[in-house]
């Protein structure tokens, strides 16, 4: 074996879950197909879980430099805004071209991890001995497969567990503006447009990501083009960024909502997007991903035995069954966040609720972060975040 795992997809999953074996003495070969830097659309909040997951495989984003993330706020347009705190830690807001070269850097760094950037897989089989990959650099064998290769991930496909995007597709814009550090603070801020929803994030001192989520014919108005859609959206959401500099390109994403058959099965694994994707528009898919990757190294871990099929065989149930209660959790948030976006009416009434119990959504909140299970809310908060 040239490997006891390789993972296929280099991004913040991959990367981490190559830091987290190798620390628990696995070999690792992560192949990444794109030249690091290299831009992508992404929420770049990352939730205080993912926080923590990156602080135990060493990586301390505060000492990076990274912005704090202090809280979550919704708002509509014209007035009536709440906010929730993340009580369990702060979050951080992570431009994915520096986030992604430095944790590529660091599991390059580590004894047991070869990172491969620019080597794309071409295709994948199992048999009873353990995985083979086809590279653009020769064959590649290992214990362990891992795809953690995004939303519309090949080693699904390959594996024949792909399925389509599902329910009413939803899509993205996604740019980045320069701004002062006033302009966000510490918070990641929802604005509601009516068909639109305006996602931003800092992601940088001087710098703000900002997102626009919709159906795919209220992303793009009329007689605009996609960049001036893009910024109008932005400026009727943020007035204070107007006429601020587009850094870099707008990038198209979507459509969203996918899930794959299965995210392991004999000696193959899926995580993070390529384990399933709801909606961007709660941010807590890097988190999530991270969450899974240190589910999956715990599993992977010694005493495992790599080359005993039967070991394998119930790491992969254990695995199955975490992600079955953590996406139970995750489309309970997601639906509820979609009803309450999609309605000025019933937004409207959340937040008056939730101003008069303003834990309600700091309980919601930590719910979607993974810190507090569903029953963890009560009556009480259920009701202010229905209005009452």
């Amino acid at each position: 074996m040239d490997a006891d795992v390789a993972v296929i997809g280099g991004g913040p999953v991959g990367a981490t879950l190559a830091l987290l074996l190798a620390r628990a003495g696995r070999r690792v070969t992560v192949l990444e197909k794109a030249q690091l830097p290299r831009d992508k659309p992404c929420g770049e909040g990352l939730m205080p879980s993912g926080v923590r997951v990156l602080a135990t495989a060493g990586v301390d984003l505060g000492a990076e430099g990274f912005p704090r993330v202090g809280g979550v706020r919704y708002r509509l347009l014209g007035g009536g805004s709440v906010r929730g705190e993340l009580r369990s830690g702060p979050g951080r807001g992570v431009r994915r071209t520096r986030l992604d070269a430095l944790l590529a850097e660091r599991a390059a760094s580590v004894a047991g991890v070869t990172f491969l950037a620019g080597c794309a897989a071409r295709g994948v089989s199992l048999d009873g001995g353990g995985a083979r990959v086809d590279t653009q650099a020769g064959v590649l064998r290992a214990r362990i497969l891992v795809g953690a290769d995004g939303l519309r991930s090949p080693v699904a496909r390959w594996l024949g567990w792909a399925r389509p995007p599902a329910g009413h597709p939803r899509y993205a814009l996604v740019g980045h503006l320069a701004a002062g550090g006033e302009t966000l603070r510490d918070e990641i801020v929802v604005t509601l447009l009516g068909t639109v929803e305006v996602y931003a994030a800092p992601s940088g001192p001087d710098e703000v990501l900002v997102a626009i989520l919709g159906s795919r014919g209220a992303l793009r108005r009329p007689g605009l083009s996609v960049t001036e859609s893009y910024r109008e959206a932005a400026e009727r959401a943020h007035p204070d960024l107007a006429g601020a500099p587009l850094v870099g390109r707008v990038h198209g994403a979507g459509p969203f909502r996918t899930w794959p058959r299965t995210v392991a099965g004999g000696c193959a694994f899926l995580a993070g997007d390529a384990a399933g994707f709801l909606d961007p528009l709660t941010g807590d898919g890097i988190a999530a991903g991270l969450t899974q990757a240190a589910a999956l190294a715990r599993l992977l871990a010694a005493p495992l035995d790599l080359a005993d099929a039967r070991q394998v065989a119930e790491a992969a149930a254990a695995y199955r069954a975490e992600r079955a209660r953590h996406w139970r959790r995750r489309r309970t948030v997601t639906a509820l966040a979609l009803a309450l976006t999609g309605s000025t009416a019933l937004a409207r009434r959340a937040m008056a609720g939730v101003g008069r119990r303003p834990g309600a959504l700091q309980s919601l909140l930590e719910v979607n972060d993974g810190t507090r299970g569903l029953g963890g809310i009560g009556a009480r908060d259920w009701a202010a975040l229905a209005g009452f």
